[in-house]
């Protein structure tokens, strides 16, 4: 079943942020739910079911699990063309 990111939650600080690293939590929507996750969460999720989690835009882009050159996992959206990633252009909360 796919899965759509919908929101994210960026951490204290960092509410005008343009980086993938600086989100705290992303909203998922399925078919007849929406939940809040931490990103290590997604990032797990990510990581052992890639294609599960899609950015809910115009277009259909997928997220992908990365780690940061500090080792600290996050999640962003796979080969991406635009300027910025297009997780970034969600509502925040």
């Amino acid at each position: 079943m796919l899965l759509y990111a919908t929101k994210i939650k960026m951490y204290p600080g960092c509410t005008d942020s343009l980086r993938c690293q600086d989100i705290e939590s992303i909203c998922l929507e399925g078919s007849n739910n929406k939940t809040y996750h931490l990103r290590e969460t997604v990032h797990a999720l990510l990581k052992y079911n890639p294609k599960t989690v899609a950015v809910k835009n115009e277009e259909k882009f997928f997220l992908e699990a990365a780690t940061s050159p500090t080792g600290n996992p996050y999640v962003r959206t796979e080969n991406h063309s635009k300027k910025s990633d297009p997780l970034l252009s969600l509502p925040r909360l």
